[in-house]
């Protein structure tokens, strides 16, 4: 045989070919040994049949496991979608309405969505730009404006402060005192329309100075004396023994704020009273928390219109800007400041009944007294201190002139930067007061040419300009301080002593 044959098909040719000797038959053998090749091969057929069954079946159900996998992930997708879509729908007049199986049209939909978000944002992007080219522009039109006006009132202030000194007849010194008044009412409206552009854009910085409590209030009732008689109006002040003589703090953005309330006070108060009041409420080693407060018996503000008080420009109701005037800017600007000194105005009132408006701060302690009033007066002395004046304007240096002579100083002058240079270089001075816009060389450049040799003599600003910024620019150039315009004769008396050396600690 040229094969063995299977036992299988052996077992069945003897079982059913019990007659036939098919072993010795060459015929019967091939037909075994074929039957028994397609019986091998079926057999072969029905194992590779049934592997690849068994790996069918695997890759079936491995198949189906991620279907099902790709199946909950679409969903879930689609439910985030829809979710998305919704946040997208809202505001929007027609809404989107997807069932679950709909994945193309929900994507193309958030596409759109998307897009019309990135157009939306640009248009934001640049709306945010004008917007802050127009903020710049208010900015630079008010610090120019200020300037403007600053310089020519710095004038009127100087002038009324030494015509008050001069001797005059009774009327002509009530003339004078009202000049005066009302130039700083002018200066006080153009320090509060300034002050909203600094606290807008966040560049008001407060200063931290020794000052006399005492004074500050009282001078309050002197500045409001005579506007107070005009209303027939009775103005006090009460300030608590406890209160310590000097304190830290700015006096002049807390005199701001008491200003505006005492000035509102005495505004809608006819025959009556106002009071200006400090009360100690609590002390600690470092120093006291002040409760400062101005009250008035006039028409008082109703309930609902008490928030509306402290907006900008505006009033309680318009009929009282045309009763009584004013712009509305008083209270919101003393709102901010006090923010910024972490305080709250807070306002007790009713129609009819009058107003309490108060503020509660807390202010350290001051170890170094400052100049009274009446020790300014009687001291004012220099030691005969050699000044430099530089400023292009003849009315500036006439009123420096006529301030400066009362405190003992040896004055000189120069229009320009270029002449203060030439002069510097020639000359010998303990102190120089310079002008910052001036034609040919201005003050900045005139300061760097003076520190190329010069070091030691102070240098002080005069600048009309109110940008918190410009202190720490003086100071990189060489100055030593700066006066802001108009300024208060006590103020520069101040700030020349101190520079000068002269004051004892």
């Amino acid at each position: 045989m040229s094969m063995k044959l299977s036992k299988e098909i052996a077992a069945l040719a003897d079982q059913h070919l019990k007659s036939v000797d098919w072993r010795e038959n060459s015929e019967w053998m091939n037909f075994m040994e074929s039957v028994s090749v397609m019986c091998m091969q079926s057999k072969l057929e029905k194992m590779s049949m049934e592997t690849n069954a068994g790996l069918a079946q695997k890759e079936y159900m491995s198949i189906t496991s991620k279907l099902k996998e790709e199946k909950s992930l679409r969903e879930q997708s689609i439910e985030k979608l829809l979710a998305s879509i919704s946040i997208l729908d809202e505001g929007e007049e027609q809404k989107s309405n997807f069932g679950q199986d709909d994945l193309l049209q929900v994507a193309e939909y958030l596409n759109e969505q998307v897009n019309r978000r990135k157009e939306i944002e640009l248009e934001l992007k640049e709306a945010i730009q004008i917007a802050e080219k127009a903020s710049n522009a208010k900015s630079q039109f008010l610090s120019n404006m200020s300037h403007e006006i600053r310089s020519p009132l710095n004038v009127i202030i100087g002038m009324a402060h030494i015509l008050q000194k001069e001797d005059h007849l009774q009327g002509q010194k009530e003339n004078i005192e009202i000049l005066n008044i009302a130039s700083n009412s002018l200066m006080l409206l153009i320090n509060d329309i300034l002050d909203i552009n600094k606290i807008e854009s966040g560049k008001l910085e407060l200063e931290n100075t020794s000052f006399d409590l005492r004074s500050l209030m009282n001078n309050l009732i002197k500045a409001h004396k005579s506007s107070a008689a005009e209303k027939r109006n009775h103005i006090g002040v009460q300030i608590d023994e406890n209160i310590e003589p000097f304190y830290n703090g700015d006096v002049v953005r807390i005199g701001q704020v008491l200003t505006n309330l005492v000035s509102n006070a005495n505004k809608f108060t006819n025959n009556g009273a106002v009071e200006i009041s400090a009360k100690e409420l609590e002390r600690t080693d470092s120093g006291s928390l002040i409760r400062f407060g101005v009250k008035d018996t006039g028409i008082g503000i109703s309930e609902e219109n008490q928030n509306r008080i402290f907006d900008k420009f505006t009033q309680a109701e318009s009929s009282i800007t045309r009763k009584f005037g004013g712009s509305g800017l008083g209270l919101s600007i003393s709102k901010e400041l006090l923010g910024l000194m972490k305080s709250k105005l807070h306002i007790e009132s009713s129609l009819g009944a009058g107003s309490y408006f108060y503020f509660d701060l807390f202010l350290e302690c001051s170890v170094q007294q400052r100049v009274s009033q009446s020790q300014f007066e009687t001291a004012r002395d220099l030691g005969g201190a050699r000044i430099l004046v530089v400023d292009d304007l003849d009315y500036n240096v006439i009123i420096l002139n006529k301030i400066l002579n009362d405190w003992n100083v040896v004055l000189d002058s120069a229009s320009d930067g270029m002449e203060a240079v030439e002069k510097i270089q020639s000359n010998q001075y303990d102190m120089v007061l310079m002008d910052l816009q001036m034609p040919v060389m201005d003050g900045r450049g005139a300061t760097e040419e003076i520190r190329k040799f010069n070091q030691e003599t102070p240098i002080i600003a005069l600048t009309a300009s109110t940008d918190v910024s410009l202190k720490t620019e003086l100071l990189q150039i060489g100055m030593n301080d700066y006066i802001t315009k108009p300024f208060n004769p006590k103020e520069l008396y101040l700030k020349l002593e101190r520079s000068l050396c002269l004051f004892e600690v």
